[in-house]
């Protein structure tokens, strides 16, 4: 069982920033992560990572463009606690409303 919701209808989206040297600050890419359906890839748990750059332009999406690219998540992510399904959120007590 699934410890959180299903993301497969609307993938999350984690936006980012940058902070040069100079300590001037720039949009990051964003990152999406989305549950597939079982068999999608067990090696990454069913999900597909994809990270759009500032321009609009795809990095590298999971089984597609640039994918090898991608392992970096896979490789964060599956550290997660199984009972997260991969997920990482921040602790509910850190939540503001």
């Amino acid at each position: 069982m699934k410890a959180f919701l299903s993301f497969a209808e609307s993938p999350p989206a984690k936006d980012s920033f940058t902070v040069s040297p100079d300590r001037k600050m720039a949009v990051g890419p964003l990152f999406l992560m989305q549950e597939m359906l079982v068999g999608f890839n067990k090696d990454i748990l069913d999900w597909k990572y994809t990270m759009i750059m500032p321009d609009g332009t795809v990095f590298g999406a999971t089984g597609g463009r640039n994918s090898a690219a991608m392992k970096f998540c896979r490789e964060c992510h599956n550290g997660a606690a199984p009972e997260q399904d991969a997920v990482m959120l921040l602790p509910e007590e850190s939540h503001v409303n």
